[in-house]
């Protein structure tokens, strides 16, 4: 008998719980029916297109290049270039703001740099190794930083840019 008055109470419950979401459902749909009038809104109006002359003629056109390209590779670009011949070291796949440097070693008259890269690997780094993805090269180094000499495009060829890290805290 318990069983049974359960069920019951149970089944007027979902009952009554489906027939008020149906009601309201069906309420906004009346409501929604009611705002449809059956006629489109016209289109907006259409704005013509104003021309405009452009009287440049005394002034540098902006679609051609202000190096000539074809000079430039016929005389040869002499200023510093990468050395496209050798092999990339493993911190050269980081950007500089990413590697951090932890420390210094030294052994005799060898001196190194710890440098941690953002996989958390720590590299041993000196003098003339690359770090960076603007062709940095190692120039100088002290106890709490490293000086970086970095080569940057700029259009006509490459620049050369001082840069560097320093000791993390």
């Amino acid at each position: 008998m318990n069983k049974i008055f359960t069920i019951f109470l149970l089944s007027t419950f979902l009952f009554t719980c489906a027939k008020t979401e149906l009601n309201d459902l069906q309420g906004f749909v009346k409501q929604e029916k009611a705002k449809k009038s059956g006629k489109i809104p016209p289109l907006p109006e259409f704005v013509q297109y104003k021309m405009y002359a452009y009287n440049g003629e005394d002034i540098r056109d902006p679609f051609i290049p202000v190096v000539d390209v074809e000079i430039v590779t016929k005389r040869g670009y002499s200023g510093p270039r990468p050395d496209d011949n050798r092999i990339k070291e493993p911190l050269e796949s980081f950007s500089l703001d990413s590697l951090r440097m932890m420390g210094t070693l030294q052994k005799g008259d060898a001196s190194w740099i710890l440098v941690k890269d953002p996989d958390g690997l720590l590299h041993r780094v000196t003098i003339g190794n690359y770090v960076g993805l603007n062709n940095g090269k190692i120039t100088e180094m002290y106890d709490d930083s490293v000086e970086v000499l970095e080569l940057i495009p700029d259009g006509k060829g490459w620049q050369e840019r001082k840069t560097g890290l320093a000791m993390s805290e």
